[in-house]
């Protein structure tokens, strides 16, 4: 990735919490485009919560997400 280049995909410290459950802790990532990574864990994780928060179909706690170099993490799917 060039020193211009956005990532494809990029988290920075995304929380999810549900009631006083903090499910997703500070997860920040960078994926350049043309990468693959995987996300692996044992039931009950929050594997699935994160892919929701990326997906867009539950609200992020705090943090932001970037797709692109856009901002979506207010953004419905």
């Amino acid at each position: 990735m060039s020193a211009q280049a956005s990532p494809a995909l990029e988290l920075i410290d995304v929380r999810k919490s549900f009631g006083k459950t903090e499910i997703i802790r500070g997860v920040s990532l960078s994926i350049a485009t043309g990468e693959r990574h995987a996300i692996i864990g044992p039931n009950g994780a929050g594997k699935s919560t994160l892919f929701n928060l990326i997906s867009g179909r539950f609200p992020v706690s705090s943090g932001t997400i970037r797709l692109g170099g856009q901002d979506i993490t207010r953004k419905k799917p």
